[in-house]
């Protein structure tokens, strides 16, 4: 299995410099995964694979929400309700100054592209038992924690507000207010009203198009802001790709199949001229006769067109977790079971890759 997994993981980052010193254990590189459910009891293993000696380091955890963060994975252990830190070496740690209080009922996070700051958001009530989030912004090593945004749901409309993605100069937070809980109910990262937080004057801007918006996916990379928009007839999206440093948008038309499907995850490549997105749809819910379908839609961002990525649905649920590093294809995961799948973007085929999901990789 685990020899297995670092063959696949060689495949999959065939662009990651592996330049460490053999000798020098501290600085090699690791690939994580993560096998779930590995007992009655939710534990989740966690493998660390040496990138130069191939040999993997375990350790188990009741986690969710694993994100690559320094040099450890950052996850929150809803047995003891911390956020907490995974190491190459196996041992856990509590994370140094991001840390539940008994009044706060969840935390939300989201760290830089350069992996350099870290943005988090505490949900609570207040004295009149309404939802209230503050979020907070610092250095990954916690050097420069500040308060920068605070909501208070003061309608009773169970809304709160959530960190969502730092831009390239670490200037702006996006953020969303949305449902609360809504992210139990569905494997999709949906948003509901989208906005910017200027983290020098703390001023916040609605980006644009989003008042009455739909329930959907988005992503925001650079300047660039994707957003689906529900047709007239409520049977498609149209796509709108937003320019916020020249604040200009255009409309791709909706694409249209004999199924109606609903928008998922919207993921932006990392060298910013694709982006692909999720049409998924679940016929005869709960039935024998349940089928799913998925669809990926391949945005080509320079040409400004949409298009299926493959022609045919893929009749199980998988939804994209990124890119590979050189952008040449987008990795897949099911919610249901363990594995890494890829598709490529130049032929459209669909491989299994690994037994275990894929977190990402720790560079030394």
């Amino acid at each position: 299995m685990r020899s297995r997994l670092l063959i696949t993981v060689l495949l999959l980052l065939g662009v990651v410099s592996i330049t460490a010193a053999q000798d020098d254990v501290s600085n090699h590189p690791y690939s994580v995964f993560v096998e779930r459910n590995i007992d009655a009891t939710g534990l989740d293993r966690l493998l660390f694979v040496d990138m130069l000696t191939g040999e993997t380091t375990d350790v188990t955890v009741y986690g969710e929400r694993y994100t690559i963060y320094d040099q450890a994975v950052l996850f929150f252990d809803y047995a003891d309700r911390q956020v907490r830190l995974a190491l190459p070496d196996g041992t856990l740690q509590d994370h140094p100054f991001i840390q539940m209080r008994a009044d706060n009922q969840r935390v939300d996070w989201v760290v830089s592209d350069d992996r350099n700051q870290i943005a988090w958001t505490f949900t609570g009530t207040d004295a009149q038992s309404r939802l209230e989030t503050t979020t907070f912004i610092s250095d990954v090593n916690g050097t420069t924690v500040r308060q920068i945004y605070t909501d208070v749901d003061e309608n009773n409309r169970s809304v709160r507000a959530l960190p969502v993605a730092l831009d390239a100069q670490n200037n702006r937070l996006y953020m969303d207010l949305q449902p609360d809980r809504i992210s139990e109910f569905t494997p999709f990262k949906l948003y509901a009203q989208l906005f910017a937080v200027d983290l020098d004057t703390g001023e916040t801007t609605t980006l644009p198009g989003e008042a009455g918006r739909c329930l959907c996916g988005a992503d925001v990379q650079r300047n660039t802001f994707i957003r689906p928009i529900l047709t007239d007839d409520l049977e498609a999206y149209d796509i709108t790709l937003h320019d916020l440093g020249a604040g200009v948008n255009e409309v791709l038309p909706a694409l249209r199949f004999p199924t109606r499907y609903e928008t998922g995850d919207i993921i932006i490549a990392p060298d910013g001229n694709r982006a692909i997105y999720t049409l998924s749809s679940i016929e005869d819910f709960g039935q024998p006769t349940q089928s799913i379908s998925t669809r990926f839609i391949l945005i080509d961002l320079n040409a400004r067109t949409h298009q299926p990525l493959i022609q045919q649905p893929i009749r199980t649920f998988v939804i994209p977790m990124g890119w590979s590093d050189d952008s040449s294809a987008v990795l897949l995961t099911n919610p249901n079971q363990d594995g890494t799948w890829k598709i490529s973007i130049a032929d459209g085929r669909l491989e299994r890759i690994a037994d275990a999901m894929y977190i990402g990789h720790l560079l030394r």
